[in-house]
């Protein structure tokens, strides 16, 4: 059971995030995790941080939280490993360079049968590791390429596509960042109770969104703290953080956003 968060801001804001925290926040307090990362978007590149450890006793995870990164746009990935053994090259978020650009991909969720998808056999051997997130990764930039999709709304129609097929597939909560636009698809997760995990169920991401009247605050919950907020700003985690302003995402829920601005919302 991963765990995803995501931002989008007008302006670059400095997240203070501890994963292993915010992992706990999710329904982990009683399971090991088996790797994290974060990516900060900064202009075409990126700063990438990714470890196939616990953050709860890595140095780098300390260091990454120490560190100021401003940023606008921002995924983070907490791992339990079910598709791919723990290591780095299965650890999320994936990244690649296309057209001059740092682009990123994370996952929660499983995909079982995900080899049986027309265009996933040629692209096996392109993984660096063996999950089936990686190979989404990898169908998703493939299929992009192939439809020529250059502005925002055709990018948005073959993200749309590409999620409603996956999600019959199994779980498939999706954050892309293609080095301009963020892309965020909802469907569902599993929950960890007293009794044990239950089946996969919505919501599987929710979304918090900062408007005009909140510029100028703090937001803090545990894990995470962002100071002096620039709105708009939005941001996206398996489960709300604290008990104020979070919205579940129904399933087959699409956004894209740029720089803190809601392109686009639909329901597929």
């Amino acid at each position: 059971m991963c765990e995803l968060f995501a931002m989008s801001a007008s302006e670059p804001h400095t997240v203070r995030y501890e994963l292993d925290l915010f992992a706990q926040e999710g329904g982990e307090k009683h399971r090991n995790r088996d790797g994290w990362g974060i990516l900060f978007a900064q202009d075409r590149d990126a700063f990438l941080f990714r470890e196939p450890d616990p953050a709860a006793s890595s140095e780098l995870a300390k260091m990454v939280v120490r560190q100021d990164r401003p940023c606008r746009h921002l995924i983070a990935h907490v791992r339990r490993a079910s598709a791919g053994k723990p290591a780095l090259a299965n650890t999320h978020p994936f990244d690649r360079v296309v057209r001059g650009q740092r682009i990123a991909f994370a996952h929660n969720g499983d995909l079982p049968n995900i080899q049986t998808c027309e265009d996933a056999p040629a692209l096996i051997g392109q993984r660096i590791g063996d999950t089936d997130s990686e190979l989404a990764f990898l169908m998703l930039l493939h299929r992009l390429a192939a439809a020529n999709a250059t502005t925002p709304l055709d990018r948005h129609d073959v993200f749309a596509r590409f999620a409603s097929e996956l999600r019959e597939l199994g779980s498939a909560n999706f954050l892309f960042f293609d080095g301009e636009l963020l892309f965020v698809h909802a469907d569902r997760r599993k929950f960890e109770t007293e009794d044990g995990l239950t089946d996969p169920r919505e919501p599987g991401l929710n979304i918090r969104s900062f408007e005009g009247r909140h510029s100028g605050q703090t937001w803090t919950t545990r894990g995470a703290k962002i100071e002096n907020i620039t709105a708009p700003l939005h941001l996206f985690a398996s489960v709300p953080l604290d008990e104020n302003g979070w919205e579940p995402l129904a399933r087959g829920c699409v956004l894209v956003l740029k720089d803190g601005a809601i392109l686009a919302r639909a329901q597929t």
